[in-house]
């Protein structure tokens, strides 16, 4: 950063989401919009002959599919809050990831953490192997064997921040720095913490990933997908989002910009909520275990509070078997059903009946994922009223 340069995440979140675009003056006293506007073209027309030639060249805007003016503001906003060099959005998060390990694998084996995203597993697993990206996996938050296992050199490391759907943490700089001792690619899913909680970069991965139709965006009105990295790392990335044709759209880009500049005032009010909603459940009598890692009794607990700057804003429970968990899903009431997270409004989803539905019952339960399970996305309503919520419908 230049001197002078605003250095709060807040000041950050929202000069980069007003500013980040190339945007012309409007009138003779050089007036400019003073958000950015959609620019909802296909194509783009020259001025001559030599003009076209430097869109050709890859120098020029030449069509959507490639690069588009709004787009390129949300990736420099995000770019900006990750501290990358830059970045490449994505029609969904499945697009930035797939695209990433794509170009990232170049073919070989890669290792991926258990407990990740299940639509992930499912993309490794299947289009992946075929293509020769043969997937091992670990548990992403035990370094020691994470560590055992890159000695074998895979290609790429994938873990999340902070996993699905029990929240346990990775250790993000111990991680990076084996993945180069090995010349291992580390890819951080960051979709969870937000650069709000770590920058992964920081810690040294190459590449961190988001679907930004969660927490970045933040309003559960778009899908959108969005990759940081450096310069060099990102060119290739950028190439299979153009041939795969996995662009965000411009007026998603839009959305997803307005979203992100109150990204650090929604994630303090979201992760606050958080804590003081598993402080209480781990006090109730009909919750059998509550994994949160801002609560001391979380194994990760001492990571958490040295890498993130709180627990987050996910919080998973566990109740006594499948018909207290669809007694509580029935009988809630101020939080929404709803199998997504990340919205301003907290969303609650029993894992079991959705994103592991599929998952043979010994494979489920080997991962810790309990007929009782319930995984709650915590919004920025009323911290009394989502407590008084949950009590009712344990009661």
């Amino acid at each position: 950063m230049s001197e002078g340069t605003p250095k709060g995440l807040s000041t950050l979140a929202v000069s980069a989401g007003l500013h980040a675009s190339k945007q012309e003056s409007l009138g003779p006293h050089h007036e400019r919009a003073h958000v950015a506007p959609i620019f909802l073209t296909s194509n783009y027309e020259y001025e001559n002959a030599e003009a076209a030639d430097a869109a050709a060249a890859g120098n020029a805007y030449i069509y959507s599919r490639y690069a588009n003016p709004s787009v390129e503001a949300f990736e420099q906003a995000v770019a900006t809050l990750e501290g990358a060099e830059a970045a490449c959005a994505f029609s969904s998060g499945m697009g930035a990831l797939s695209a990433t390990l794509l170009a990232l694998a170049e073919g070989g084996p890669i290792l991926v953490s258990d407990g990740i995203y299940g639509g992930t597993t499912e993309f490794v697993s299947s289009i992946g192997a075929t293509l020769g990206m043969t997937p091992s996996f670990v548990p992403g938050w035990d370094t020691k064997k994470v560590i055992a296992k890159l000695s074998q050199r895979p290609k790429v490391l994938l873990v999340e921040t902070i996993s699905n759907p029990l929240l346990r943490v990775a250790d993000l700089p111990a991680l990076a720095t084996a993945c180069a001792q090995f010349g291992v690619a580390f890819v951080v899913d960051a979709t969870f913490a937000t650069p709000c909680l770590n920058r992964p970069l920081q810690c040294g991965a190459t590449a961190v990933v988001h679907s930004a139709s969660k927490y970045l965006a933040g309003h559960g009105d778009v899908i959108a997908g969005i990759v940081a990295a450096n310069t060099h790392v990102l060119a290739k990335i950028h190439q299979y989002r153009k041939l795969i044709g996995a662009n965000l759209g411009p007026f998603e880009a839009f959305l997803a910009l307005r979203g992100l500049r109150t990204l650090p005032l929604r994630m303090e009010r979201q992760c606050a909520n958080a804590l003081q909603l598993a402080e209480r459940l781990s006090l109730h009598k009909s919750v059998r275990a509550v994994h949160y890692p801002g609560l001391e009794s979380h194994p990760d607990h001492a990571r958490a509070r040295k890498l993130l700057r709180s627990g987050g804003a996910m919080v998973t429970f566990e109740l006594q078997d499948l018909k207290a968990a669809r007694s509580f899903y029935d009988r809630i009431k101020v939080i929404r059903r709803a199998a997504s997270l990340g919205d301003v409004a907290s969303l609650v989803t029993h894992p079991v009946s959705f994103s592991h539905k599929g998952v043979p019952e010994p494979v489920r339960l080997a991962a810790g994922i309990t007929d009782g399970l319930m995984r709650v996305s915590v919004g920025i309503e009323d911290v009394e009223d989502l407590i008084a919520d949950v009590e009712q419908a344990l009661a």
